[in-house]
């Protein structure tokens, strides 16, 4: 099935390297943009666990955010005209041994990206209800597998209420943001309504920011605040908040704040600065989150239906065997995006540092320390033949997306994996 209606694939030329790239998300994709402008002859393979491409700005970026995954179309010329093979489906160390692919490819780029929610380090209730920030904006954005709680009809457990989001960084403004905007402000976005409607049935009446440092050190974009603030039906509170805060952040924050008061129809975000979490217990069937002041030590408890953690983002579970593990590893091996230097950076910068790796692997290339001489794709193609989908297969669903969608939609995102592989293979 792989590279059905794509461009045509011509064998590598003698001297040019064969190209594996595991992980179609930005990071992915520009390694691969930059490879293919370094060697156009060269033959590229860009593997991807899912039928659909584009990882972080498919199914990370905000719903709303449209502008962001604009950049897909600059990917798509990749793969339609660029002569790069996509190989959908396909989970390196599940499908395909790591081993069979590094033997087989003589440059192997690893940008599987970071899918792990980090944890709160403090001691946690098993029945606390506790979601990570990545799992809840994937599940807007229509994850086929997202891992959130089900009650027992299979719809997700409402978040509730009052929640309380723990981070101050711009995934926490996303989770503000989704969680408080009104419905028909969603207009021209590919949220998941359905999702949308289980997770939040009623905008929450609430929502307390936990934030460890001060306005000051906070590392959201003050835009994404400024979007927050602008938001009909949002009263901004700010708790906290020192006479000594500089920057944009606590400027906005000064200039926007209310009265902590509840309307109804409206909801109270509210700031909470220079607080440590010391624990998460249960009580009344409530979620408590215990915190101290950093100052003082002044314990501080809030209780809520959800605690929403948006503290960054780790690897994936250790059984996971999709994840690269240390002995993902060789000389002609190399890490990018995420995976290389954590969860930090914007789309933009991922870009920034494809090109300096794609630099790194040249040197290597024109240095000898890697040479032109295994097989490419032909060495895993018979082990792929009937899971892998290519390019076309993917425009399949992408094109049943888009004629599903409401007239207020730009698509709607196929969440079911059977019903997108039927999709991309023309099954009935």
């Amino acid at each position: 099935m792989v590279g059905t209606h794509t461009s045509q694939h011509v064998p590598p030329s003698a001297g040019s390297p064969t190209i594996a790239v595991v992980g179609s998300g930005p990071s992915g994709c520009y390694v691969a943009q930059f490879l293919s402008k370094t060697w156009p002859d060269s033959e590229i393979t860009v593997f991807e666990s899912l039928p659909a491409p584009y990882g972080l700005i498919r199914y990370g970026v905000a719903a709303d955010h449209q502008g962001t995954k604009g950049v897909v179309r600059q990917f798509d010329r990749l793969f339609t005209r660029g002569g790069i093979r996509f190989a959908g489906n396909v989970t390196v160390g599940r499908d395909i041994d790591f081993s069979r692919l590094a033997t087989s490819f003589d440059i192997v780029v690893l940008a599987t990206g970071l899918s792990g929610d980090r944890e709160l380090d403090v001691p946690r209730d098993p029945g606390a209800r506790v979601v990570g920030a990545g799992a809840l904006l994937r599940a807007l954005n229509g994850f086929p597998h997202h891992g959130l709680s089900r009650d027992g009809t299979g719809r997700c457990t409402p978040l509730g209420s009052r929640v309380l989001v723990v981070g101050m960084g711009n995934v926490a403004l996303d989770v503000l943001r989704l969680l408080s905007k009104d419905t028909a402000a969603f207009t021209g976005s590919d949220i998941d309504d359905e999702m949308l409607t289980q997770l939040r049935p009623e905008r929450p009446a609430t929502l307390d920011v936990i934030a460890r440092s001060g306005a000051s050190q906070a590392k959201c974009d003050a835009a994404m605040l400024r979007e927050l603030i602008a938001l009909n039906g949002v009263n901004i509170v700010a708790s906290g908040l020192d006479e000594k805060d500089s920057g944009p952040v606590a400027d906005l924050l000064r200039s926007s704040a209310a009265p902590a008061r509840d309307e109804p129809g409206r909801t109270r975000v509210t700031f909470h600065f220079g607080l440590q979490p010391r624990s998460v217990t249960t009580r009344d069937g409530r979620t408590v989150l215990t915190a101290c002041r950093r100052d003082d030590g002044t314990p501080v408890e809030f209780a809520a239906d959800a605690v929403v953690t948006a503290i960054g983002f780790t690897q994936g579970a250790a059984h996971d065997d999709g994840c690269p593990g240390p002995d993902w590893a060789g000389d002609h091996v190399y890490r990018a995006g995420w995976l290389s230097r954590g969860a930090q950076g914007t789309i933009a910068e991922n870009r920034k540092h494809a090109q300096s790796l794609v630099r790194s692997i040249v040197d290597d290339f024109e240095a000898g320390r890697i040479t032109a001489s295994r097989p490419g794709f032909a060495g895993v193609a018979d082990l792929l033949a009937h899971r892998a989908i290519g390019f076309g297969d993917w425009q399949r669903i992408e094109a049943a997306e888009h004629r599903s969608a409401r007239p207020d939609r730009c698509r709607r995102k196929i969440t079911d994996l059977d019903q997108m592989l039927a999709i991309a293979t023309g099954a009935r």
